[in-house]
């Protein structure tokens, strides 16, 4: 998986640059107008679009009929993509951090943990629909995604007011959700390939 972790950072290492040159400026911007917002939101466009990058350049070189026919594991296939996600995501939880620590805010610790979790819980809504359909199809299906995770934000927002009240308790129970929901998206993104023909 290594290897395949290396052949992506070399694809993409060029947008990657551009990509993490976005994410400082709008950290600065964050902490200039004392708005995490702007850190927080750029996070997810980088764990994002960097798998859908790499995964986008080996659809248009073949790569995937290769990869399937070299007799490498499924599941390292599979999770390489995850692993470059969570490295960018590294990243950006990082600079966030930082912006937030610069700021000095003083807002709940829900306001810490939301815009570091959201970026992994729209990275396992998004990589099992890159799986099943490609790249180019998934950005349709992508939209669709920000469209109703917007819809639930809107519509659970006051019925979670008692629970952000005590947001140590709601903190930690969306910290768990999402890994279980990384795990959970693992295992469909590989059952979804191990069906696929190549």
């Amino acid at each position: 998986m290594l290897g395949l972790l290396i052949k992506d950072l070399i694809n993409v290492r060029k947008q990657a640059i551009w990509y993490v040159a976005i994410v400082v400026v709008f950290a600065v911007l964050s902490v200039v107008l004392k708005n995490g917002a702007f850190s927080a939101a750029i996070g997810i466009l980088l764990t994002i679009s960097v798998p859908l990058t790499a995964a986008a350049y080996e659809e248009r070189d073949g790569w995937p009929k290769f990869v399937a026919a070299s007799g490498l594991p499924k599941a390292a296939v599979v999770a390489e993509k995850y692993v470059l996600g969570l490295l960018f995501w590294l990243l950006s939880a990082a600079v966030y951090v930082a912006a937030y620590a610069i700021m000095g805010a003083e807002d709940g610790i829900v306001e810490f943990v939301l815009p570091v979790c959201l970026p992994l819980i729209v990275l396992s809504a998004v990589m099992p629909l890159v799986t099943k359909f490609g790249v180019e199809k998934a950005r349709a299906y992508m939209i669709a995604v920000v469209v109703v995770f917007m819809a639930l934000y809107v519509a659970l927002i006051p019925a979670l007011k008692d629970a952000l009240a005590s947001g140590l308790v709601f903190s930690l129970c969306m910290a768990a959700g999402t890994l279980v929901l990384l795990g959970l998206s693992f295992a469909l993104s590989l059952k979804i390939y191990k069906r696929k023909e190549f």
